[in-house]
């Protein structure tokens, strides 16, 4: 990979500050701060199997609460940290796996579970194609209850405050604890070891620390209860010493995930913006098992995991970050956003690249269904990877409310071959450029995007280049407010590889589009800046009017070496700006800041 001078631009936004207040004296010290809690407790409302009803995302897995018991389902930590990496080993389809249950043996089958401490935010599920499964407002808990289990005897789960899981029996005065019996099914062994409990998965080591027990004195102190593990048969029980059978009984296990590290729900961020009220909104992708089929190692796609993530944040509370809503977004493969944009009417679109068939999609989409392709990895140089779209790639423009919790229109966009993800040599030069691609909207809510095709029969409008000319040609698009209607749409390009990057809109009604370009015939226009390719990868900028496809102005930029173009940007005289990459010596403006060998931001006045 040839490594290219870059002008970057960073901004940060800092989410959370923790001030304390130290009292003042020689003694002073200054305490670590309390973790915030982490473990949510998400409801199920039709997103998941109907066997659970609430999950909580674990260290490289879930947990999912039935009636009858617990199921965790935990993946190969190392593979997901080598993907991530993008390692050698990160290179396979399948991700190792293993399911293991804790059934509540001769409990009440019909147990309820009720969520507690709610979060504040909700999520919102829009995955597949079947309405039905969708599910909006769906609130999250610090801990979730059953009542019942046994008679006179609920459990109660929530993060202690070593962010641990931790599960309470809380036996009812006259209840009795040694109906309480555990059965693991699915882990390759449990043992009980030191008065620890350890249980061995194919992918990794959960431990149970040795459980305790107390009862509350009358003086509202905890006396603590001696209390041991029985291990027969896969079967747990516990051992207490001397109590009050008069009071209430407390036995409370936790849960160490010994040999998993990372993030819950391994996720990547891919592209941010903002709303008019100063809200915040980040897209990336996620990981997420889903519900076992059955017990012990099992293997699932890692593409098939792998879903759109949108969190929505309120930035306006000095010194915090509060989490709004989150929206997952896709279908059985590999899904993924590239850009964001908030409309005039406070709705968030999406342009992104999708390897599902069961994308969702509105009863008025202008395409319902998936174009095809051929598979293929864009983070690796093969096709078995961890962002493995497995059916090829379509575009998907996709627009939800203010709250995320409806699907205002979503739709596909593409041709029989891969659309949307940049995969070619000379313009794929640093990490997450196959995902390149923007999206805006005017002031009628109409969808403008720039993305590529390596599609012969993308969906161009007539009046601009219908025909791809290289492998891959660069798409420029114009879709109605409800995604029913491609107004316009056209592909650019000369007889080599282009893609395109960026997009913007002037006041005076024009389209302005970056990207970069192989080929030597590129179609600039006359009185361009650049007519001819001067050797290597190029950028570009193009011009179009808003109400049709034709081209109006183009011009390259670049040098003999390889020279990119990323952004553009105009100014308030309609003055173009493009931020991007050169290898060569471009050339400085006199009387500016410039260092040989250094970075280049290029300016231009409006093509005529």
């Amino acid at each position: 990979m040839t490594r290219l001078t870059t002008l970057i631009i960073f901004l940060l936004a800092f989410l959370h500050a923790v001030q304390a207040a130290v009292p003042p004296g020689p003694q002073a010290r200054f305490a670590s701060p309390v973790p915030e809690p982490s473990l949510e407790f998400v409801e199920n409302r039709g997103q998941w199997d109907a066997r659970a009803r609430y999950m909580a995302e674990l260290p490289a897995g879930r947990l999912f609460l039935t009636t009858t018991g617990f199921t965790y389902t935990l993946a190969d930590a190392a593979a997901l940290r080598a993907a991530h990496e993008h390692t050698p080993e990160a290179t396979v389809t399948r991700l190792r796996s293993h399911a293991y249950s804790v059934t509540f043996e001769g409990g009440n089958s019909h147990a309820t579970i009720q969520g507690g401490q709610p979060t504040g935010e909700v999520r919102n599920y829009y995955l597949g194609n079947d309405p039905s499964h969708w599910a909006s407002q769906v609130p999250g808990f610090r801990e979730a209850t059953y009542t019942n289990v046994y008679p006179g005897i609920g459990v109660r789960l929530y993060e202690n405050a070593n962010q641990h899981l931790e599960y309470d029996f809380t036996v009812a005065p006259g209840a009795k604890p040694s109906r309480i019996r555990l059965r693991y099914q699915g882990p390759e062994r449990v043992e009980l070891t030191e008065g620890v409990l350890r249980i061995h998965t194919s992918v990794g080591e959960v431990v149970e620390q040795a459980p305790q027990a107390w009862q509350e004195g009358p003086d509202g102190q905890r006396h603590l209860i001696s209390c041991h593990y029985e291990l027969q048969n896969g079967v747990v029980g516990f051992r207490l010493g001397a109590y009050d059978a008069r009071k209430p009984l407390v036995i409370d296990p936790t849960v160490v995930f010994s040999s998993y590290t990372g993030s819950k729900a391994d996720n990547w961020g891919f592209t941010a913006t903002y709303d008019a009220q100063g809200n915040m909104y980040s897209g990336g992708v996620a990981f997420g098992p889903g519900f076992p089929t059955s017990l012990g190692a099992f293997d699932q796609s890692f593409s098939a995991a792998m879903d759109m993530a949108i969190i929505k944040y309120n930035t306006t509370v000095k010194g915090s970050a509060a989490r709004l809503y989150a929206t997952y977004l896709g279908g059985e493969a590999a899904d993924a956003p590239h850009s964001l944009v908030v409309n005039g009417s406070d709705q968030l679109v999406i342009l992104g690249s999708t390897s599902s068939l069961t994308y969702p999609v509105s009863q008025t989409a202008y395409d319902r269904s998936f174009n095809g392709g051929v598979a293929i990895d864009p983070l690796s140089s093969g096709v078995n990877g961890v962002t493995r779209y497995a059916n090829g790639s379509d575009l998907v423009i996709s627009i939800l409310n203010s709250q995320g919790n409806a699907l205002v229109a979503s739709t596909y966009l593409g041709g029989s071959g891969n659309d949307g993800l940049t995969l070619n040599p000379g313009i794929v030069n640093n990490y997450g450029d196959a995902f390149r691609g923007d999206i805006i909207t005017d002031g009628a809510n109409n969808v403008y995007l720039a993305s590529t095709t390596q599609s012969a029969d993308f969906p161009a409008t007539s009046g601009g280049q219908s025909i791809r000319q290289g492998a891959a040609d660069a798409v420029v698009a114009k879709l109605s407010a409800n995604l029913s209607t491609v107004l316009w749409s056209t592909l650019l390009g000369g007889s080599a590889v282009e893609t395109a990057c960026s997009i913007q809109l002037s006041t005076d009604q024009r389209v302005y589009v970056a990207g970069s370009s192989t080929s030597t015939d590129f179609p600039t226009t006359t009185g361009a800046f650049l007519t001819a390719n001067p050797g290597g990868t190029n950028g570009f900028v193009a011009r179009f009017p808003t109400t049709a496809n034709t081209l109006q102005a183009a011009t390259l930029l670049g040098t003999s070496a390889n020279d990119l173009a990323y952004f553009v940007q105009l100014d308030g005289s309609n003055n173009v700006y493009v931020l991007g990459q050169t290898q060569g010596q471009y050339p400085l403006t006199s009387g500016l800041y410039g260092v040989a060998g250094g970075n280049s931001l290029f300016r231009s006045s409006p093509p005529t």
